[in-house]
This record gives structure tokens, sequence and C-alpha cells, in this order.
């Protein structure tokens, strides 16, 4: 039965995760886009989903997974340690690889010479982002399920706990990312990621939270 406690510990370990993981991973490509951008040579834009794919899987995989293991070894005393870090940086690369494939191919697929296509609306752009998480949330949770299915009985509902969590999540980042002042001084750029990513990390962990918190009390 998990203590009391245990939804706020996650939600907190999320949000502040995310901030810390994913803002740091959106920081660093929005200060390498303008040097990236210059060029659409096909070495420049496999370099820059390849560094995407790495950042993602090193800071959002390893401090999330560490926030989420920290809060988890609490409840689940038989989890092996570092066991659940490896997991989520493994889900976080396999997730980020995917995610990197439509960019990449529309860099490619862009002449410099060609005028950019036209972006979709604000709508559309949202209901893309939730589908985008629907497909990639199990994604990031596979290898946590692995985990996890030595430990609670039916664990395949992860994935659609983390389906759920992230169709809910990405439309966020994407609504977020439309307020963060991007002409505005680099100070407050950052601290504005930093809070969006934030933002979603409680959100997403409020969804699969609340799932988990129920199968590890049953």
């Amino acid at each position: 039965m998990t203590k009391r406690g245990f939804y706020k510990r996650w939600l907190a370990a999320n949000g502040l995760a995310e901030a810390v993981g994913l803002g740091t991973t959106f920081t660093i490509g929005n200060l390498l886009a303008p040097t990236l951008e210059q060029t659409s040579d096909v070495p420049t834009v496999f370099l820059g989903a390849f560094g995407a794919v790495v950042l993602g899987m090193l800071l959002e995989g390893v401090v999330v997974g560490f926030a989420q293991e920290t809060v988890l070894l609490r409840e689940v005393h038989d989890l092996r340690p570092r066991s659940w870090i490896a997991a989520t940086s493994i889900g976080a690369g396999l997730a980020w690889l995917i995610g990197m494939v439509p960019s990449t191919i529309f860099a490619l697929s862009s002449p410099e010479s060609h005028a950019p296509a036209g972006e979709p609306g604000p709508v559309l752009q949202y209901a893309l982002a939730g589908v985008m998480g629907l497909v990639l949330g199990p994604i990031l949770g596979s290898a946590q399920w692995v985990v996890l299915r030595r430990h609670i009985p039916r664990a395949f509902r992860w994935l659609w706990a983390n389906a759920l969590a992230w169709a809910v999540g990405m439309p966020l980042i994407f609504l977020g990312m439309d307020f963060v002042p991007w002409t505005g001084p680099k100070t407050g750029i950052v601290l504005s990621i930093y809070v969006v990513c934030g933002f979603a990390g409680v959100a997403v962990g409020a969804i699969h939270g609340w799932f988990l918190e129920r199968w590890l009390r049953d």
C-alpha cells in the first residue's frame, strides 16, 4: 500500500524534473538553433537531430528517471537502484528519436532557396501535438514497463497511462511555447521555457501518477 504523500511527491518530482531536464534540452536547442538554421546540408541536419536525441536521453531521461525513482523507492522496496533511471533514459531516447523524424525529413526536403511552407493554425498544431503525445507516450514508458512489470500486475497499463498523460502534456508544451517572449531578453526566454516544461511535467505526472498510485496501493 502506498504511503500518504506519494501522489504529491510524484507531482513535485515530475514537475521539477521536466523543468530541469526538458527545459534545459529546449534551452540548449534554442541557443544552437540560429547556427543550425544557417545551413540545410545533410550532415548538419543529421547532426542537429542526433544532438537533440542525445540531449533528450541524457538530460530529460536521466533527470526524470532519477526524480521518479527517488519517489518509487519509498514504495517499491525491491526496485533495483538505477534500473528506473536506465529505463527512463532508454525510453526518452526512443521517443526523441522517433519524434525527430518528421522535422528531419522536412529539413532535408526543404531547400534553402524555397520559401518555408505556411504553418498550420494553432488549433491544428495543438491537435497534432496531442496525437504526437498519444504515440510517443507509450514509447517513452516502454522501457519503464519492463521494470514495472516485475512489481505490479498488468503493468502494461502503464503504457496507456503514459499515452493519456502525454496526449495532454504535449499540447500544453506547444501552447506554453506560444507565450514565451521570444523577442525579449534571453533571461526571460529561458525562465519561460523552464516554467512551461515544469507546468507540463506536473500535468503529465498528475495523470500517470494517479493511475500508478492506485496500482501500487492495490
